[in-house]
């Protein structure tokens, strides 16, 4: 059995290489989680990606179904079935479009609105029972502003040519 080759592995590992594991551990058990609390109320992830992304539309809570795809990440055919399952459970309505007769808009109903705001509810309680455990009120604003400023400095590089590998 070859030895290995003690200076190439680090005994120490940078605070960059510690973060991301602890963020994808993290991450898992709160996907896990949050994907019980929305399905405990009987629509799946990404139907209520498109129910939140509705909700936050105000005042007419109405997107074009080009936007609701793009913000509930499916593809064309789960977006068909998807908007079929919201329409049929009464959820969402397709209206004529005001500005071009040949499309038609997706509007959240009442229904859709209480559901999204029952879940979204859902959703904060749980994860400030989850988190509020753990960590300190200052704690948890720090993490906050940190996770924010991370996710914004990858968003720029993400969308800057430069190679950041």
């Amino acid at each position: 059995m070859p030895k290995p080759d003690a200076p190439s592995w680090p005994k120490e590992r940078p605070a960059e290489a510690r973060i991301v594991p602890g963020l994808f551990r993290s991450r898992n058990y709160i996907w896990d989680n949050d994907h019980r609390i929305v399905e405990s109320h009987g629509v799946s992830w990404s139907q209520f990606l498109a129910l939140s992304t509705l909700r936050s539309q105000e005042p007419d809570f109405t997107l074009s179904p080009t936007q609701l795809y793009i913000a509930a990440q499916v593809t064309s055919g789960g977006m068909t079935k998807m908007m079929h399952g919201l329409t049929q459970a009464g959820l969402i309505e397709r209206i004529e479009n005001p500005q071009d007769g040949r499309s038609r808009l997706v509007r959240l109903t009442p229904k859709g609105i209480a559901l999204a705001e029952k879940i979204v509810d859902a959703l904060i309680q749980a994860n400030k029972a989850l988190i509020g455990g753990i960590l300190e009120p200052d704690e948890t604003e720090q993490l906050a502003t940190l996770l924010r400023k991370l996710s914004q400095g990858l968003q720029a590089r993400k969308s800057s040519p430069q190679d950041h590998t």
